[in-house]
């Protein structure tokens, strides 16, 4: 009888042992690991997606679009659900079943071969895409069809609605929605949107559930900017270089117009661009690219001349063809050959003499030049808002040894970028006063604020007499017998100019830059135009490449912007005694 007892005793120990076990886990697993438990069973049945965020647009100055997001649809199939897919007619009748039976109806909605697309529904995925970018027409009519196991996702494309006007500019898109080049690039962290979330309940299968929890985070779109440039007069320039580098037969041609009074880039156009393609980025030459100047160089070196009060625009020079210097390394010369001449500073400017120049560069000292060359931005990026700029080469005159001492008079031995060019020249219109150039006009930020670029200190680089001087002086560049740029004559408008070719290397082989830069109208200067052809092969002097080149351009700039034209003729200063 004991015996029974006590294994009755110890059976009702382990008993009331296990309850007191049960009960601790079940406390266990509601009370303490239940929030996390149904947290995770939460996780296992929840699917979550992102929600496409739109890119923000670039626009030109007055509003016309160069890149927008456009909305479009990833469409993507559950293979297991496809395979208990049915299709019925009106009547209810049985068509077709399965995967096949799918691809039977979207391939000709989707553009693509029918056994590929069966073959892409076939798998254990419960998410592959089958064609991503598909426009809004399309998908619309892929919903009609009500393909269990077809599902979607809303997502942007970039599109370029005018092409390729300004396309290095405005540069390119990577396939993760990543700008790679271009102001693409310059602002992706201002375009990119913040993508938002979606999350819903589903079945073992993959299915969404009817009435299941759903919650959403809503996409924020990224910011826009707009730029300086003008879309019309960028394409009209565009035409005009690329029929200019055909003709001459060039390597690649670049123009840029900027607005003198603030330092806006109108116009910056790349001879034979393309529409953005994120497999063949562009390179921007105008900023990227360098090039020696040439006789535009011989500029600066009057203008410090000027500036020094060491000559006057009517100073006489006795100019001969060949000037043999005992540190020059041999013989400098002039373009054309000729017998001793009696110029003045103008004249010499304006025939574009090189010996004229040295003789000129001769009454200053080699770091007042340097000096002055550095006030005008050479050797320094301009800090324009696009990636790659390069700074130029430009050494210390301590650096000018033999020959370069010289040749850096007019336009050699140093090399600049059509940007530096055009503010160089839009310094001299600005009453010798440098504003550094810009692209952009402004921003919106993601919230809605405006931004604009912040201006640095503009820099009084010549006296704004010297400034004039000097605007009078290159007149005579077009106007006067002498000149060399009568080909860049804008009817009804002043225009001043100076020419430039340069010879250069290229693989290794002789080529040549020819590059004209000015100013319209003079007597009241709106625009600085610079032109470059790189490596002309065909009538590659620039009075015969790029100085017309810069008239087609000037006529059609003040055309397009509706600049007056002058009130009358300009007063030229003597080019002889």
């Amino acid at each position: 009888m004991d015996s029974v007892i006590s294994r009755s005793r110890w059976i009702l120990v382990i008993l009331i042992g296990a309850m007191c076990l049960c009960g601790v886990r079940l406390v266990q697993l509601q009370i303490i690991e239940g929030p996390v438990l149904a947290a995770q069973g939460q996780r296992v049945r929840t699917s979550s997606t992102a929600v496409a965020a739109a890119r923000g647009s670039i626009t030109d100055a007055t509003g016309v679009v160069l890149a927008n997001s456009i909305q479009t649809y990833d469409i993507a199939v559950n293979q297991v659900n496809i395979r208990s897919y049915v299709h019925y007619d009106d009547e209810g009748n049985e068509v077709g079943r399965g995967p096949a039976e799918a691809a039977h109806q979207l391939a000709p909605l989707l553009g693509v071969d029918e056994a590929e697309l069966g073959g892409m529904m076939l798998g254990e995925s419960t998410y592959e895409y089958i064609k991503r970018n598909v426009d809004a027409v399309t998908y619309r009519e892929i919903r009609k069809l009500d393909i269990y196991g077809i599902e979607w996702e809303s997502v942007f494309e970039r599109e370029y609605p005018n092409g390729n006007v300004a396309a290095p500019v405005i540069g390119t898109v990577n396939a993760e929605g990543q700008g790679s080049s271009g102001m693409e690039a310059q602002f992706d962290q201002l375009l990119t949107g913040t993508p938002g979330a979606q999350a819903f309940e589903i079945a073992p299968n993959g299915a969404v559930m009817p009435g299941g929890k759903r919650t959403t985070v809503e996409p924020k779109n990224g910011g826009s900017v707009e730029l300086t440039i003008h879309a019309d007069l960028q394409h009209q320039v565009q035409d005009l270089l690329d029929a200019r580098v055909a003709k001459h037969q060039a390597d690649w041609g670049t123009v840029v117009i900027e607005d003198v009074a603030t330092g806006h880039i109108l116009v910056i156009a790349d001879s034979n661009s393309k529409e953005p393609d994120n497999a063949h980025p562009q390179k921007v030459h105008a900023v990227q690219d360098t090039f020696e100047p040439g006789s535009v160089g011989k500029l600066i070196t009057v203008g410090a001349a000027l500036n020094q009060g060491t000559i006057t625009p009517t100073s006489v020079f006795q100019v001969p063809y060949s000037l043999n210097l005992p540190d020059a390394g041999g013989p400098i010369t002039d373009f054309h050959q000729h017998g001793g001449e009696s110029l003045t500073a103008t004249g010499v400017l304006a025939e574009s003499s090189n010996t004229g120049t040295v003789l000129i560069g001769q009454t200053m000292t080699d770091d007042q030049r340097y000096s002055m060359m550095r006030a005008f931005g050479f050797g320094q990026e301009t800090g324009i808002e696009l990636p790659g700029e390069s700074a130029g080469l430009l050494r210390s005159s301590d650096d000018w040894k033999g020959r370069d001492r010289y040749v850096t008079m007019f336009g050699q031995a140093y090399a600049i970028t059509a940007v530096q060019e055009a503010s160089a020249l839009a310094t001299i219109a600005n009453g010798g006063v440098r504003i550094m150039p810009h692209i952009v006009k402004s921003w919106t930020n993601a919230d809605g604020t405006v931004e604009v670029p912040e201006g640095t200190q503009p820099v009084q680089v010549l006296e704004a007499t010297t400034a004039s001087q000097l605007l009078t002086m290159m007149e005579s560049v077009v106007e006067d017998d002498l000149g060399t740029a009568a080909a860049s004559k804008v009817p009804g408008y002043r225009v001043a100019v100076k020419t430039g070719t340069a010879e250069t290397i290229i693989d290794g082989l002789s080529g040549l830059v020819s590059t004209t830069a000015g100013i319209v109208p003079v007597d009241a200067p709106r625009l600085a135009i610079a032109v470059v052809l790189y490596n002309p092969r065909v009538a590659s002097v620039s009075s015969e490449s790029s100085a017309p080149l810069f008239g087609d351009i000037a006529r059609s700039a003040v055309g397009n912007l509706g600049i007056p034209a002058s009130s009358g003729s300009a007063t030229l200063y003597p080019t002889t005694p």
